[in-house]
This record gives structure tokens, C-alpha cells and sequence, in this order.
């Protein structure tokens, strides 16, 4: 496994893998990004998924061509097949980016496979780039799924067997009995979260800040109130986590420019439970109204509670505060 594999493909293309192995912090010791490792993690986690399409376009293309003569079936399945291969959508900017990644050991069998099995009747370069091409037309959430594929497994498998976890983080912390309610995507669909009771206390981490999973046989324990927690979180925003202080539903006031921004701008956007006029009601965390409605200025005002209305009135204040400093007239 010396020698490296070149690959030719849309610049548009390379530079999503470039933003997936940033995003997805695959990292050298210095914390730079580590692409070799990343691609070469993409391809071991992926090369079946995406064998398995291969072969199932092949039946169909076979299945479709089954009326041809025999004599000119198999020419007919072939040109075919290169037709339907190269117009595999690719994400196409109209620039060629050529990139090249060294395969690991552990990606031995992968390349094995490809080389011998996928790639007979066109170059290992056009291969692999639909590989990645296939890769890349999934939703974020799906490819940070294959980037850490084993440990979504063993989660997922512990949060549906109802048993507990030895979980570490890239951080160093440990938590050796920790019982995994889900993982759950954020509604945008680029992030996958891990919602766990470490045994005191609700705790929300990204997919890929978790280093290793290990299931043990003990089963989970997640008192009631704390797993009520989790399913309004799920519901709402995975990514910010609901504390027991979040009980009252959130009311707000919009303005009919409020109104159009809150149609416009969906990153984060809670969910209302209802709307009586220009009030909205949301059954949301603090944290995700804070975050979502600090952009709306005057358009929107929280009427409850009241402490989160004042939160967001200190937040205005001290920004009016500086900017009169900076510009006084």
C-alpha cells in the first residue's frame, strides 16, 4: 500500500471533503486537518454502501436490456452501464481539482475490492471519484454517520437495547456508565447529537467528539424527569439541551416584519406550539429562543417568562452601550 491514489474530480467536490473532515475535526496531533485519514476513513466505511448500489444498478441496467439477443446483450450492458456511471451526478463547479490520499492499512481490503471487483471496465481514478461523489450527495447528518460509523452503531445498538455505555470523548473526559437515550439530528441536517445520563445529570454531545463506545451489560437508568427532558429536546432542537429550569413556554411578540424574518430565517428556528395572532408560543429551551430571536432586534419581544425577557433586554442594552461609546453622534 505504498503507492497513492490520484484522483481527478470537480474542485467543488474536493472542497466539501475539505470542509467535512474540518467540520467532522478528523485532526492530526497539532489539530490541523488530517484529509489522508479522513478519505481513507470515508472509503473503509463506505466502500460497501456504495458497492452495494453498484450492484444493484448493474441488475437493473441486466433486467432492463433482458429483451436484447444474446449476442449483442453483454455489449449492450456495457456501454450502457458506462452511460448511466458517467452521468452519476457529480457536484460540479466547472473546475477540476486533482488530490491524491496514501491508503492505510486498515483501508487494504477496501482497495482490494475496488481495484478488483468495481473497477474493471474503467480507471481507478473515475472509480473513486464517484465513490466520494456518492458520498458527497448525501445529507451531512448521513456523512458525519459514515465518517464515525462504528460508534453510531454500538450507540444506536445501546440506546435500543436499553443498556449502558463506557463512553470517552476527544476531550479525555470518561463517563463509565452512561445511558444513551439517542442520537438524534439537529432539523438542519448537519450535525448528529448524543444524548446521554451520565448518572447525575443530562448531557448533549457532538457525534464526532466521541472517541470510543463500549457496551456493557448493565441496563440504562434514566430517571423519568430527565428522559422528559431528553423527548422535549429530540422534539425541538437536539443540539441545545433542555434543563429543568426550561418549564414554562416561551412567548413571543412579533411584528409583521418579526413575522416575515421568522418565515425567512430557518437555521435554528423552534417549532411553535401555537399562534394566537402576533404571539407565538414555543416549547423550546432558552438557549435556542437567546440565540434564535437575539437576530430579530425590535421585531420580536418575549412576554414570558420574565426572565428570559429581561436576559434579552440586558443583551440589547449593553449593545447599545457599546455602540454609543463607539459613535456617540
Amino acid at each position: 500500500m505504498d503507492e497513492k491514489i490520484k484522483i481527478s474530480a470537480p474542485k467543488a467536490l474536493y472542497d466539501l471533503l475539505c470542509k467535512d473532515c474540518a467540520d467532522f475535526k478528523v485532526t492530526k496531533k497539532d489539530g490541523s486537518p488530517n484529509m489522508n485519514a479522513f478519505l481513507n476513513t470515508v472509503l473503509v466505511n463506505f466502500y460497501e454502501e456504495f458497492a452495494g448500489a453498484e450492484e444493484k444498478l448493474r441488475d437493473e441496467v441486466r433486467a432492463a436490456l433482458a429483451d436484447v439477443p444474446d449476442r449483442y446483450r453483454e455489449t449492450a450492458f456495457l456501454n450502457a452501464l458506462k452511460v448511466f456511471t458517467r452521468r452519476q451526478t457529480d457536484i460540479d463547479d466547472g473546475e477540476t481539482k486533482v488530490f491524491a490520499f496514501k491508503p492505510t492499512k486498515n483501508a487494504e481490503k477496501a482497495v482490494v475490492y475496488i481495484e478488483n471487483m468495481l473497477a474493471p471496465n474503467e480507471s481507478l481514478s473515475s472509480c473513486y471519484r464517484r465513490l466520494f461523489s456518492a458520498y458527497a450527495q448525501k445529507r451531512k447528518n448521513l456523512r458525519e454517520r459514515i465518517v464515525f460509523k462504528e460508534n453510531y452503531r454500538l450507540l444506536a445498538e445501546a440506546a435500543a437495547k436499553g443498556v449502558k455505555v463506557c463512553l470517552s470523548l476527544v476531550t479525555g473526559g470518561v463517563s463509565k456508565d452512561a445511558s444513551v437515550f439517542a442520537v438524534s439530528a439537529a432539523k438542519e441536517e448537519l450535525f448528529n447529537y448524543v444524548l446521554f445520563f451520565d448518572g447525575k445529570q443530562n448531557v448533549t454531545v457532538r457525534l464526532s467528539s466521541v472517541r470510543t463506545v463500549s457496551l456493557l451489560a448493565a441496563k440504562s437508568e434514566i430517571p423519568p424527569q430527565n428522559a422528559a427532558l431528553f423527548e422535549r429536546q429530540v422534539e425541538s432542537a437536539p443540539q441545545y439541551p433542555m434543563y429543568s429550569s426550561d418549564r414554562e413556554p416561551i412567548k413571543v411578540r412579533l411584528t409583521n416584519k418579526g413575522k416575515a424574518l421568522f418565515d425567512k430565517i430557518y437555521l435554528y428556528r423552534p417549532t411553535p406550539k401555537s399562534v394566537d395572532g402576533n404571539v407565538y408560543t414555543f416549547d423550546c429551551s432558552a438557549n435556542q429562543a437567546l440565540y434564535y430571536f437575539e437576530r430579530f432586534g425590535d421585531s420580536a419581544l418575549i412576554l414570558s417568562p420574565k426572565k428570559l425577557g429581561i436576559f434579552m433586554r440586558n443583551y440589547y442594552f449593553y449593545a447599545y452601550k457599546a455602540y454609543r461609546d463607539r459613535y456617540p453622534r
